[in-house]
């Protein structure tokens, strides 16, 4: 390895040291700001990966109002530049003896004890490497959050320049959202909120149109079970598979129906008192137009390209058919054996 090579290996090495210094001592900074608005929030443990940084932690409740003000204080005592000190005692009890206000997981340490204190801040025992000074963070910034068990969270989050691109990225989405929805940045939320209500309401309307359309259709004989086979466009799915599992809770009866809105929703379902495998029969016919469908012998769904749905249904009744006469062909043997 020439000298140059290795410099340039040792000099990325160097930058991903430095990276990962900067966001442990930004996640200290920004648990101590947490801390600050619950006392009883405690770290857990924090992962440095090439997903980003991550921050697990015990808390009854966070939301975006707690993380907002915690980030705001944590970027303040960055900007500060205040020093990132190590103290170092023989025990977790002498270190607790000297700084009653220390964060610690007591259940991973023993023996000597490293003190990471973010000059009159935060103290936390850590055996991480950090920064000397805040100002070296340059920038935290949180980019999402999710439940992890119960009163346990996990915070994502990003610093120095990934954290300002991605500041610069959100703050351009949400003035594209806002002129989208044509509200300004103190509304765009209660239009969004409006937004989702009325969307909400207008499923709940669609879901009773559906049921209603559905309780109406009419099943026709099929070698003496019932039929219900019908296509539509533009019902609620969710209501439409439920009343088809309905149907098929009756004896001697098939459901064959099919919504053509975007990839259309085929669905095949039987009584338990019928013998034919729905899923295969659905699998074998959909793949013939580039579908595809699956599940269980006595339910089964699948989707194919709307404009192929009508063929599709008129497919699938003939292979009902071919099943059928199957059945009725085994029947007639076994009688006429018996006779």
């Amino acid at each position: 390895m020439t000298k140059a090579l290795l410099k340039f290996f040792l000099s990325i090495c160097y930058v991903g040291v430095k990276a990962l210094e900067k966001a442990h001592t930004a996640e200290h900074i920004l648990m101590a700001s947490i801390k600050r608005i619950d006392l009883d929030a405690v770290a857990v443990k924090v992962v440095h990966d090439e997903k980003g940084n991550t921050l697990y932690l015990r808390i009854k409740r966070l939301d975006w109002d707690i993380i907002t003000e915690a980030v705001k204080a944590a970027n303040r005592i960055i900007d500060e530049g205040r020093a990132v000190k190590e103290w170092f005692f023989e025990s977790l009890e002498d270190a607790k003896k000297a700084i009653p206000n220390l964060r610690s997981y007591d259940e991973r340490i023993s023996g000597r004890v490293r003190v990471i204190e973010v000059e009159g801040y935060d103290y936390s025992a850590c055996t991480r490497k950090h920064v000397s000074n805040t100002k070296e963070c340059g920038y935290i910034i949180v980019t999402g959050f999710s439940k992890a068990g119960e009163d346990a969270y996990q915070i994502r989050f990003e610093v120095g320049e990934k954290a300002k691109e991605y500041a610069a990225d959100t703050i351009a989405l949400h003035m594209k959202v806002s002129e989208a929805l044509g509200a300004t940045q103190k509304t765009v939320l209660s239009t969004a909120l409006n937004l989702k209500q009325e969307a909400q309401e207008l499923k709940r309307r669609l879901a009773e149109l559906t049921t209603h359309l559905l309780k109406h259709l009419n099943p026709e004989d099929f070698y003496g079970t019932k039929l219900y086979a019908a296509l539509y466009n533009g019902v609620d799915r969710k209501s439409l598979m439920d009343y088809a599992g309905e149907l098929a809770s009756r004896a001697k009866t098939i459901v064959l129906l099919a919504d053509a809105q975007k990839d259309a929703l085929v669905v095949l379902c039987r009584s338990k008192d019928l013998a034919f495998d729905c899923s295969t029969i659905l699998k074998e016919v959909l793949q013939k137009f580039g579908g595809r469908g699956g599940g269980k012998s006595e339910y089964s769904t699948g989707s194919v390209p709307p404009e192929a749905a009508e063929q599709v249904l008129s497919i699938l009744k003939e292979e009902l058919k071919r099943a059928f006469s199957k059945d009725l062909s085994g029947l007639n043997s076994i009688y006429h054996r018996d006779g």
